[in-house]
């Protein structure tokens, strides 16, 4: 926006007063303040400079504030300035023209900015431009930078072009006036030609629906004429007003005519029926509401009992009031019988299928129970082989929740290479009905294989098929082998032991009774020596080395008739499962006997025995088991040839009623992961071929057996205790 020729200080606004506001409503009716081009205001302004010979001229218009240029010669890039102050907004103020020759000697302008500043003005001469009204809205002036005389002619030259140009306001507002009517006419023209238009296309309208009506009143005519169900009307007394043909033929009647100006009363109806006519009646009058499909009787005296499935509407005048009422009925009474008849059959047939979804219902929930107390595993699978459920021995077995089985493909249960199998066996299963795996691995929790046999069938339930999948665990049938095969080893190694205890222990007899002959023989020997003289140093020194190597053989058979015994003990054959009063000690020490030769090279014995133990009610041989059995394993936990650094302690204790025997080890101790399946079948931490994994499920059976319990508790890098608890013997 261009600059203002001079920046002044804004004072606060005052209220302009009642003529000024009169001034600038007839400045802004010109609608001259805009910015387009006007080429006959530059010529007049030209020839106004021309005229006067002078190098500046304006046309201003004098806004509320501003004075806008219209027309200019001279100022350059300017086209607006503030109002105040202005040699144009004084010629407005005043009749004719105003001249200023020399603004520096004018008392009124000897200061303004104007002159004393940019653009310098010193000769001003400007005559008021007026509207149509009177009011003073602009300003034709001419202006120089130095002092200057107008003549006559030329002042009365620069009056006449400011009246040329009052002439062209008018003629221009007259003209703008003048296109608005004309736009004003054609627009009143166009909508007239719209309105005659509309009005064609109304009497048009209004002609089609006189024809739909005329096609509507045939149709409705048609329509009441053939439709089978009865229609009438009455007015607000119950006077029928008309009907259609079935209704006159229902009532009797030849033609609708002959019904028109009747009541209900004037036919054959019982008095409460033509009362039930009147109340529906009046109802669908008084609340303007439609009473709609309602069943009632109907039955003229002569005739018999009918049924009647009857709608009443209201008919509304042009005001909206009820006036008539509009029924309609039709003769149901077949209907209804065969509804009873229905409704009869419907209610055996709902009682049929409560009865067989009862049974559904049990054959479910027995199905449920059967699922539930099965000792094998069993899952349901959809038709595309995925996991809908699975009884409590399946989760069970799989160690997974059955949110974690819910749609799982069953075939993702088994390990990566007996899957094609599996997927195979499901395919035979759809197509022949049954499948049958023998030896299926399928994949626990923990990733190890558990061995089942997969027995298959299809159930249809309903419009869905779905497979039946049983699988029977192998894993206890296989310990049991395993366990026979382990407990026939045992027995042929408990034959063997006895009779090579036997055959060792009868020369042994001899050799201990000869050595008892020879030792008492030997201390006969000394006696006599004794009262002989001095015997030679020598012999002296032979006849003590003697008496200690037949103590040491001595020594040497006992042993070997305490590790017979024990042999004898372990491998005892008669009457294996019976119980009897035991000492654990005298166990405990005759199992110590026999794995002395293999504990020697390995760890220290530590023994820290209770006093006056209870004696225990078992079988000596399956404790005997039991002990050697942990005995070995806390061997072959700790690191041989270091018995220093090793210590096997064996305590015992009584514990209220129950005795207490623990067996512990510094060896390298067992994972805290392995430790819930220590007691599985076929599980162990031993490297790959180094035992069954079957020694601590047996000896756990067998405590349990004995009413007793087994306990671990094992720290890796310091060692393992197990703990029996064993009920104590009680007195009779």
């Amino acid at each position: 926006m261009p600059r203002p020729l001079i920046q002044e200080r804004r004072l606060p606004p005052q209220a302009p007063s009642p003529e000024e506001e009169e001034r600038l409503k007839a400045l802004y009716r010109l609608r001259l303040l805009d910015r387009e081009p006007n080429p006959e205001y530059d010529a007049i302004v030209q020839l106004a400079a021309d005229f006067c010979e002078v190098p500046l001229a304006l046309l201003s218009l004098v806004d509320r504030d501003r004075l806008w240029f219209k027309a200019k010669v001279g100022f350059p890039g300017i086209i607006q300035t503030v109002r105040k102050g202005s040699f144009c907004a004084t010629a407005i103020q005043q009749e004719g023209l105003l001249v200023i020759e020399d603004a520096l000697e004018d008392p009124r302008f000897r200061n303004n900015p104007r002159v004393q500043s940019e653009p310098y003005l010193r000769f001003y001469a400007g005559t008021a431009l007026r509207s149509t009204e009177g009011y003073a809205v602009g300003v034709l002036c001419v202006m120089d930078h130095i002092p200057r005389h107008l003549g006559m002619l030329q002042l009365r030259a620069l009056e006449q072009l400011g009246r040329q140009l009052e002439t062209h306001f008018r003629l221009r507002l007259q003209l703008r006036e003048a296109q608005e009517r004309n736009a004003e006419l054609e627009q009143a023209r166009t909508r007239l030609h719209g309105l005659n238009e509309n009005l064609q296309v109304e009497i048009q309208e209004r002609h089609r629906v006189e024809r739909d009506l005329r096609a509507q009143g045939e149709l409705l005519h048609n329509i009441l004429t053939h439709i089978p169900h009865s229609v009438f009307w009455k007015d607000r007394d119950g006077v029928f007003l008309g009907c259609n043909d079935a209704f006159a033929r229902q009532m009797g009647r030849e033609s609708p005519q002959e019904l028109v100006g009747t009541k209900d009363s004037d036919f054959s109806f019982p008095s409460e029926q033509v009362q039930a006519f009147r109340r529906a009646d009046l109802e669908v009058l008084n609340t303007g509401r439609p009473l709609l499909a309602f069943e009632e009787p109907f039955r003229l005296q002569e005739g018999q009992d009918r049924w009647l499935l009857t709608s009443k509407v209201p008919l509304r005048d042009p005001e909206g009031n009820p006036w008539a009422v509009l029924g309609i009925f039709a003769d149901i009474t077949e209907q209804r019988r065969q509804g009873e008849q229905l409704h009869e059959a419907l209610r055996q047939v709902e009682l049929y299928a409560s009865r067989l979804e009862l049974l559904v219902h049990e054959a479910r929930a027995r199905t449920r129970r059967l699922m539930e107390a099965s000792l094998d595993a069993v899952f349901v699978l959809d038709h595309v082989g995925c996991v809908l459920e699975a009884n409590p021995v399946a989760r069970t077995l799989l160690g997974r929740e059955n949110s974690q089985l819910v749609g799982l493909p069953f075939e993702s249960l088994a390990l990566e290479p007996e899957r094609l199998s599996l997927r195979r066996s499901l395919g035979d299963l759809l197509t022949r009905g049954t499948m049958r795996l023998e030896d299926q691995g399928l994949r626990s929790a923990t990733g190890s294989r558990i061995a089942v046999q997969l027995m298959g069938s299809i159930q249809d339930v309903g419009d869905n098929r779905r497979l039946l999948i049983i699988a029977h665990d192998l894993t206890e049938r296989r310990r049991l082998e395993q366990q026979s095969i382990q407990n026939d080893r045992l027995a042929a190694m408990g034959v063997l032991a006895a009779g090579i205890a036997h055959e060792i222990n009868n020369p042994t007899a001899y050799v201990l009774s000869n050595l008892d002959f020879l030792r008492g023989w030997w201390d006969d020997l000394e006696q006599h020596l004794e009262s002989q003289p001095a015997l030679p140093p020598p012999l002296q020194e032979g006849l003590a080395e003697g008496r200690q190597l037949l103590a040491d053989c001595i020594d040497g058979c006992s042993r070997i008739n305490d590790i017979v015994r024990g042999m004898r003990h372990l491998s005892h054959q008669g009457h294996s499962e019976e119980l009897s009063v035991l000492d654990v000690h005298a166990t405990l020490d005759s199992v110590l006997h026999i794995s002395q030769g293999e504990l020697k090279h390995t760890a220290r014995l530590q023994k820290d025995y209770a006093p006056e133990l209870p004696l225990i009610l078992g079988n000596e041989g399956r404790l005997g088991q039991v002990f050697l059995n942990l005995i070995v394993n806390a061997v072959h936990a700790m690191q041989p040839g270091t018995p220093r650094e090793n210590t096997l302690r064996v305590c015992t204790q009584a514990e209220g009623s129950k005795v207490r025997i623990d067996i512990s080890d510094t060896g390298h101790g067992i994972p805290h992961e392995a430790l819930p399946h220590i007691f599985d079948p076929f599980f162990t931490t031993k490297p790959a071929g180094v035992g069954t994994g079957l020694g601590l499920s047996i000896s756990h059976a067998i405590v349990q057996k004995m009413g007793g319990e087994m306990q671990v508790r094992s720290q890796v890098g310091q060692g393992t205790t197990f703990s029996l608890l064993l009920p104590a013997h009680k007195e009779p």
